[in-house]
């Protein structure tokens, strides 16, 4: 099976109770078994962690829900790439122009590509630029 590149969107919906799916469910069942690992940069991170701060801000989510999404999502095999080395920036670069991106967003699109992996995201615009690479994205 390809290697899964999961980005911040996806997993707000293990974590945000009012974007919860049976299908994300089901992934974080999958991002959870201890064969399987799945892949991001190191920045879905800050961005999981800001989902929920501002989840709280704006009262989506609880305090005591907040620390239970940080063990959730601490408990899913997720490895993290590390910060990208010149070259990879510049290509990440390329892709955010070429597509549409944020550089954010461009880092899982160079990522899912140089894994040749697929990508696991509710992002639109990102699985579109994903699509058209020729990425399988996977629906939830």
């Amino acid at each position: 099976m390809k290697p899964i590149v999961i980005d911040a969107s996806a997993a707000a919906a293990w974590i945000m109770p009012d974007e919860v799916s049976d299908a994300a469910l089901r992934l974080y069942a999958d991002a959870t078994e201890p064969n399987e690992v799945f892949h991001a940069p190191a920045l879905w991170v800050w961005e999981t962690g800001n989902i929920l701060v501002m989840g709280q801000a704006r009262g989506r989510i609880d305090g005591t829900q907040v620390e239970q999404a940080q063990a959730l999502l601490a408990a899913a095999n997720i490895t993290f790439d590390p910060v990208p080395s010149l070259h990879r920036r510049a290509q990440i670069g390329r892709m955010a122009q070429a597509h549409g991106l944020t550089f954010y967003d461009a880092s899982y699109l160079e990522l899912v590509l140089r894994l040749n992996g697929q990508l696991a995201s509710l992002d639109k615009k990102l699985v579109a630029a994903a699509r058209a690479c020729g990425i399988v994205c996977l629906s939830f």
